[in-house]
């Protein structure tokens, strides 16, 4: 998928636009294909991060879009017969050098490299960038929670990234509502009273108000909860 900008240019300047691009990506084809793959898949040719960005001369969204279609296609052909992908997190991550803008890599990489590929790690590291380059999303902190709570069976590990998304603008409740959840499971209670409460002064929903509000009680009461005992 090309993202395509709106120049606001027509005529001569957009023929002499489309000119100068095509010169570009013809430089930058011909010396990217110099460089040999680093580590072996022969139908690739992507140098390592540092050098790609200078090959780019300045068109760095442009090829940015031609390796996404590149990493794509390498996914949709590993899908189709060996699920094998020990290029797609590279392939991503030079995606990202090239224009940290372009934020559907950080989604895509964040979730099918963690529930496709197995590599939780990679899917991380990559969404550790994607809060960096986009600090008040809560997807990405919840996605890394996720998959140190889902993948890795580590909530310890996960409340800090799901208590960072839970505070973030547009967060959905149910993000509130986990976080309390694992508190409790983990016997911290205080924390999941402070997390219950604020959903309860936030939502509006009168089902769901008096839901929290038992859940409130229960702690404040020091009743156990079935539904957090194991």
């Amino acid at each position: 998928m090309i993202r395509i900008k709106s120049e606001g240019k027509k005529g001569v300047l957009a023929v002499c636009m489309a000119a100068t691009l095509l010169f570009g990506l013809v430089q930058t084809q011909r010396k990217l294909v110099t460089y040999q793959p680093v580590h072996g898949e022969s139908l690739l040719y992507l140098p390592s991060g540092k050098y790609l960005k200078p090959l780019a001369l300045g068109y760095d969204q442009v090829v940015a879009d031609l390796l996404w279609m590149k990493t794509i296609s390498y996914f949709g052909g590993h899908f189709m017969s060996d699920k094998q992908y020990p290029w797609l997190a590279h392939m991503l991550n030079l995606i990202i050098d090239l224009d940290p803008r372009f934020d559907f890599p950080y989604y895509f990489g964040g979730i099918v490299l963690s529930l496709e590929a197995s590599q939780i790690e990679e899917a991380n590291k990559i969404l550790e960038r994607g809060i960096e380059a986009y600090p008040d999303r809560w997807q990405y902190p919840f996605y890394i929670g996720f998959n140190y709570y889902y993948h890795k069976k580590d909530a310890q590990r996960a409340l800090p990234y799901l208590e960072k998304a839970a505070s973030l603008p547009r967060v959905p409740a149910f993000v509130k509502s986990l976080v309390a959840r694992l508190y409790e499971k983990s016997g911290k209670e205080e924390e999941a009273l402070h997390f219950y409460e604020e959903i309860y002064r936030n939502t509006t929903d009168e089902m769901i108000r008096q839901k929290i509000k038992e859940k409130i009680d229960r702690i404040k009461s020091g009743a156990e909860d079935e539904n957090t005992r194991h």
